[in-house]
């Protein structure tokens, strides 16, 4: 009989728990392919770049990169210069978020050679706080 009894409040715990943690962080922001696109942060609070906004874009994408992964930036640019995941911030996003996007390409050497798992994308503004990334792209 305790032995049922410890199981069974263990096991309350074990629910009560889980049903307190957050499933995700991610978030979905109205004006991004009308709220079916999953951010980071909402994009809709973007403040315009300042004039070097590349470098501190970099930073902040590395920050949020795990640095057991050994994560290295490969390339940023503005959205507005960036041909490949440029235009797919203006489409899910609108244009005043895309002129206000750095898109951080960055290497997690912990996972090469795999192609897939060690390549990341970012999508990354200037908010209140400094830059954050607001999407994961890949």
């Amino acid at each position: 009989m305790r032995r049922l009894l410890v199981l069974a409040v263990g096991l309350v715990v074990v629910v009560a728990v889980t049903a307190r943690a957050p499933v995700s962080r991610a978030g979905r922001s109205p004006i991004c392919t009308r709220g079916m696109v999953t951010v980071a942060r909402d994009p809709r609070h973007l403040l315009p770049l300042t004039a070097n906004a590349v470098g501190p874009a970099a930073a902040a994408a590395l920050r949020r990169e795990r640095p057991a992964d050994r994560p290295q930036v490969v390339s940023a640019a503005l959205a507005t210069d960036d041909r490949r995941r440029g235009p797919e911030a203006k489409f899910e996003c609108g244009a005043r978020v895309w002129r206000r996007t750095v898109v951080v390409y960055i290497t997690l050497r912990a996972f090469l050679p795999s192609a897939s798992l060690s390549e990341r994308v970012d999508f990354v503004g200037r908010f209140r706080g400094g830059y954050r990334v607001w999407q994961v792209v890949h």
